[in-house]
């Protein structure tokens, strides 16, 4: 994942900022992260979960005009959504680019932990 190699300063950091790629569900947040998680961004991720639950193909573009369209639809900005997503899917609030990490974690796995943080 090149976000990962661009952003790590070293071998140990690398391997540290990809640990959410192999984490087991639930995923353990950290408190800036778990912060994030407000019920209004639990209410968001659940609608979103149910949008992305509806696609047949799963890959950056279309993940990408999925999550989009949410904002639009939820009448917020990006970051609205992408902050709360980023804390769901990683457990952080660092990462790569959001629509890359929902591409490479796939389907399962994304959809999961978003509904696993909205649960919450």
């Amino acid at each position: 994942m090149n976000g990962l190699k661009e952003r790590a300063k070293s071998v140990i950091s690398l391997a540290d900022s990809s640990t959410f790629l192999f984490a087991a569900r639930p995923l353990v947040l950290d408190d800036k992260a778990q912060k994030l998680l407000t019920d209004e961004a639990k209410g968001i991720l659940t609608r979103l979960a149910e949008r992305l639950e509806q696609l047949d193909n799963w890959n950056l573009e279309v993940v990408e005009a999925v999550v989009r369209a949410a904002a639009d639809s939820e009448a917020v900005k990006l970051g609205k959504i992408a902050q709360p997503l980023r804390a769901a899917l990683t457990g952080t609030t660092v990462s790569p680019g959001i629509f890359d990490v929902l591409d490479v974690l796939g389907r399962e796995q994304s959809i999961g932990r978003i509904r696993d943080a909205a649960a919450a």
